[in-house]
């Protein structure tokens, strides 16, 4: 993750370049080589000279300068609220008990074949469906650890990725929302707005002078440039704050409220955009590489067969906050 102070500083360039009060450059001594382009810039200061205005052509839609200006302060208020929304989100977070839905995302006690099954079927009471493909892997798993002689956890992430999808049923996103505490519902929905937002004023920026059809087909396309790498470093601030304070709780004996939030989040986001507890640093837990095994004396310890070459003990050392 990039730093904080990077991350910052970006958001503070973002916010000046869009209220920047200076006039546009001319043509002359900004990019020549597109004199031909018809800059909406100028807007941002309605009292730009005659003599700036006469370079550029007509424009299509002045009504929706308006709405341009509007799209864009919202975009920067709602993207300054959610960061500065994160530490008092951790406070309440912290403070979280907890119920006994976090047997839901876990297994109860420590991490063995037993308990794992026992989580499968707590999975498969809820939402009315036998899991047999998920019970298939795992046992495959089992298989493995019992002739290497080793532990079940070394399979702790690989088993907790497999189950955690299966933990908010068919409807993922829409369940996890309906589980969510208010205060997390207005967090999440506050980190989704960043985004679209940005896509929303690069609409009504390019609404200026061209239809309504042909600014959104467009403006989805390039908003994408300043929204996404926006979106994500405030996503991944927020992400990386909460985890890591997971994670310390859960080391220290607590943490089940925490463990559920965490849980929320992972749904919410599909399961795909968010680094969930047991997210191994450098190796995303939704392009996980097959496992393999090695070693001649049959310890069979699973090894990425991609270019990170995770291992084990990397694995073990990422997780060690959770040492059930």
């Amino acid at each position: 993750m990039m730093k904080k102070y990077k991350s910052i500083l970006f958001l503070f360039f973002f916010a000046w370049l869009i209220n920047s009060d200076a006039k546009t450059l001319s043509k002359e001594n900004f990019f020549p080589a597109f004199t031909k382009i018809n800059s909406s810039f100028v807007f941002l200061n309605a009292s730009a000279d005659n003599s700036i205005n006469d370079e550029y052509k007509e424009i299509n839609y002045p009504e929706n300068i308006s709405k341009f200006r509007n799209a864009v302060i919202f975009s920067i208020l709602i993207t300054i609220s959610f960061l500065i929304n994160i530490p008092f989100f951790l406070k309440w977070a912290k403070k979280q008990k907890g119920s006994d839905e976090v047997l839901l995302y876990n297994v109860e006690g420590n991490f063995t074949y037993l308990t794992i099954l026992l989580w499968i079927e707590r999975l498969e009471f809820e939402h009315g469906t036998i899991l047999h493909k998920e019970r298939k892997k795992i046992e495959s798993f089992y298989s493995v650890v019992q002739k290497g002689k080793v532990s079940m956890r070394i399979y702790k992430r690989k088993v907790h990725d497999i189950l955690m999808i299966k933990a908010f049923g068919k409807k993922m996103i829409r369940t996890a929302f309906s589980r969510m505490d208010t205060y997390s519902k207005i967090t999440f929905l506050m980190d989704v707005t960043i985004y679209l937002s940005i896509i929303y004023a690069s609409i009504c920026l390019l609404s200026i002078d061209y239809s309504w059809l042909a600014s959104i087909f467009t403006g989805v396309f390039v908003g994408n440039i300043i929204a996404a790498p926006i979106w994500l470093i405030c996503h991944l601030i927020f992400n990386h704050f909460l985890k890591s304070l997971s994670r310390e709780d859960i080391k220290k004996g607590g943490g089940i409220g925490l463990r559920i939030i965490m849980a929320h989040f992972y749904g919410a986001f599909g399961g795909v955009l968010w680094k969930d507890l047991y997210y191994i640093q450098g190796k995303s837990s939704w392009t996980n590489g097959p496992l393999i095994t090695r070693g001649s004396n049959g310890a069979n310890i699973p090894q990425g067969s991609d270019n990170s070459k995770w291992s084990y003990k990397e694995a073990e050392k990422d997780l060690d906050f959770d040492k059930d």
